[in-house]
């Protein structure tokens, strides 16, 4: 399955291109780890649409690089220990059973790091919206005090 042109974005749409290759390129070489990179993969697919949108929403919002950073080293690490299962030899099973092992705790740790670092994102993100809306409410509370004492004032003089 290509996963190339998923995220058109600069530095986390790079690593993630980086790391779904990887898998496509490792995944057609090395049978050992086939059923880790198809649910490796899976979960790549799964989560695309939210690093979409988070992206897209950082830069309209002129939000934190370093949110994104974030992001993009979990996949930089993902690629490298691909990379590495690339190395193993059909025939090494001590290292089969070690790089399914740190393949099958990836998936598990960048979705629970998904899910962690997401909701913390989310959490953060309404407080601003809050607040925002607060102090927006203030104006225009302050707003429609003016116009009341402005009306008052204008009584017609007979």
């Amino acid at each position: 399955m290509a996963v190339g042109n998923l995220i058109g974005g600069a530095a986390l749409g790079q690593a993630f291109i980086m790391l779904s290759q990887s898998i496509t390129q490792v995944g057609k070489t090395s049978v050992c780890f086939d059923s880790n990179f198809q649910r490796l993969n899976s979960t790549l697919l799964s989560i695309k649409p939210v690093l979409e949108d988070i992206e897209i929403l950082n830069k309209a919002l002129e939000g934190r690089e370093s949110e994104i950073e974030i992001f993009k080293m979990r996949l930089e690490e993902g690629e490298k220990l691909v990379r590495k299962c690339a190395k193993v030899k059909r025939y090494d099973v001590c290292k089969k059973w070690y790089y399914s092992k740190k393949l099958a705790d990836l998936e598990k740790s960048t979705m629970k790091f998904f899910e962690v670092h997401g909701l913390m994102q989310t959490c953060r993100d309404q407080k601003q919206i809050l607040v925002a809306l607060k102090q927006e409410g203030e104006k225009l509370d302050e707003i429609y005090s003016i116009l009341k004492n402005m009306k008052l004032d204008k009584t017609p003089l007979i």
